[in-house]
């Protein structure tokens, strides 16, 4: 499964291109919105907005994306338009010539991000977090990624399947070394159904994740779940309810310190206390949890800038497998 690849991403050593799928969906956001009619009313706010991003994607052609907002008869073109901005302000923070190194990079990510229309955006900015190990800030940036994929006004040609599935790694990677750090998650976003998204989303686009990694936390050395560990198994309950899949398996692992006696021993009782969670809150459906102790690390395609200590994090981990028998 391959790492999501957005655009140049701190620090200079870990920047990379967009996947060639991806970077396809990102250049037809670059060209200028489809000509309408003469006699269209958004004729002239259309021709004006183009000719403003094609200059510079500054305050004017944001003042462009406003005049289409403002009048009601032109609502059809707002969408595009701000995916045309948005992937123009990203396109200039890859040109900058320092690159993520540029004061300029981040504000212009963040402009390219605030419509919430372009998921490219999210993604760089999630990266960048993760850049700076501030995980729990990547990990809502990559779930917002997730969820503006799923979302096909906002993304009308879905990325690669390895592109969805990356961005679906890197969402549990952030949120495991998020929680092993002390770092405070947000909580999981609700779509607009309602429903938990995100890293939680039960598919998009066709692409369905089949092991789950969960930040579930455990007092060391031990079975019991810490206080943000039950937030966490909180928020797995609720999915599982939401989603009323017809079994749940549950499969423990832990690092490679420890016996391997030792290791498959704490593996499955760590899966079996979830479990019970899960029943203590709620979930019906047969829960069958089960353990593998260290026999199956979590390996990221890029472990850059990651200690040994949290590649030891990735590795302990109870996975919700959507595949149970």
């Amino acid at each position: 499964m391959s790492r999501v690849v957005v655009m140049s991403l701190p620090p200079p050593g870990r920047r990379a291109a967009l996947k060639q799928g991806a970077a396809a969906a990102l250049f037809s956001f670059l060209l200028p919105l489809a000509p309408v009619a003469a006699q269209t009313p958004c004729a002239d706010r259309i021709e004006a907005f183009n000719r403003a991003v094609d200059a510079a994607p500054d305050d004017k052609a944001q003042a462009g994306v406003d005049a289409l907002v403002a009048d009601p008869r032109c609502g059809g073109f707002v969408i595009p338009a701000q995916r045309r901005l948005a992937a123009a302000r990203l396109a200039r923070a890859q040109k900058l010539p320092a690159g993520a190194d540029d004061p300029y990079y981040l504000a212009l990510v963040m402009e390219a991000d605030k419509p919430a229309v372009l998921w490219q955006a999210a993604a760089t900015l999630a990266e960048s977090a993760f850049a700076r190990r501030s995980f729990a800030e990547a990990a809502k940036n990559f779930d917002r990624a997730i969820d503006i994929v799923g979302n096909e006004t906002m993304t009308p040609k879905a990325p690669p399947r390895e592109t969805i599935e990356g961005l679906f790694k890197r969402a549990a990677a952030a949120r495991l070394l998020a929680v092993n750090m002390g770092q405070r998650l947000y909580a999981a976003a609700a779509t607009r159904d309602g429903k938990l998204g995100g890293l939680y989303a039960p598919r998009v686009r066709g692409v369905e994740p089949r092991a789950v990694p969960m930040p579930i936390t455990f007092d060391y050395r031990s079975a019991n779940l810490t206080e943000q560990g039950r937030q966490s198994a909180a928020e797995l309950a609720r999915a599982i309810r939401e989603q009323r899949p017809d079994a749940v398996r549950l499969v423990g692992h832990t690092d490679p310190r420890g016996g391997p006696d030792y290791n498959q021993k704490l593996s499955v009782e760590r899966a079996q206390a979830v479990a019970a969670f899960l029943k203590e809150n709620d979930v019906e459906v047969p829960v069958e949890p089960e353990g593998v102790g260290a026999r199956e690390p979590l390996a990221l395609d890029d472990m850059s800038g990651l200690s040994q200590e949290d590649v030891y994090a990735l590795d302990r981990r109870v996975e919700w497998r959507r595949d149970a028998p």
